[in-house]
């Protein structure tokens, strides 16, 4: 008998242990003509049909649940993409929460929650370069080098900006996915 309740105890705990490393990611959709559509998780490193999840949207809502860890895509079925964003995620263990619109987001975890504040870096990065793009190409067509010139050194300083602070943020994660994620997106000197 007392062989019999370690048994039991140790399956018990071993059972606690897979539920703690799985990841449930909870989504949303904005658009509710989405309903009925296939959404993907589709491995960022790896999109090969074998390890692709998808599932159908209803009332809005969607979820994927994963053992394993990895970098993923989420995307709506090609045919009916228009007007959303993909979002990249991580499975890493716990609740991942996303929001699929003209604009995604995500997060609820560690690695999540950074990898929505790098998205945000970029989106601010690129609004910045497009007015500086603008300004620049104004200052072309109007012969004025001297200011373009100061607008050409001004982009090149954001981008570099940008990535110290992606170097900064993989630095402080120190490993696991995003900081490998990051660190290829770094320049290597």
């Amino acid at each position: 008998m007392k062989k019999l309740f370690v048994i039991l105890l140790s399956l018990i705990t071993l059972a606690g242990c897979t539920s703690d490393r799985k990841c449930l990611i909870l989504g949303t959709v904005s658009d509710s003509n989405l309903n009925g559509k296939r959404i993907f998780l589709v491995p960022v490193f790896h999109e090969d049909s074998l390890g692709v999840d998808s599932v159908v949207i209803m009332d809005n809502k969607f979820s994927f649940s994963r053992n394993e860890e990895f970098l993923a895509d989420i995307r709506i079925d090609y045919h009916y993409r228009q007007n959303t964003e993909n979002l990249l995620v991580i499975t890493e263990p716990g609740t991942v929460n996303v929001v699929i619109d003209t604009v995604s987001s995500g997060g609820g975890t560690p690695q999540n929650d950074s990898l929505q504040v790098w998205k945000e870096l970029i989106i601010r990065r690129n609004a910045e370069l497009a007015k500086n793009r603008k300004d620049y190409s104004n200052f072309i067509r109007a012969g004025d080098s001297a200011n373009a010139e100061i607008v050409k050194r001004h982009m090149q300083a954001v981008g570099e900006k940008f990535t110290l602070r992606t170097k900064a943020m993989a630095d402080n994660l120190g490993s696991g996915t995003l900081y490998e994620f990051l660190m290829q997106r770094v320049p290597k000197k």
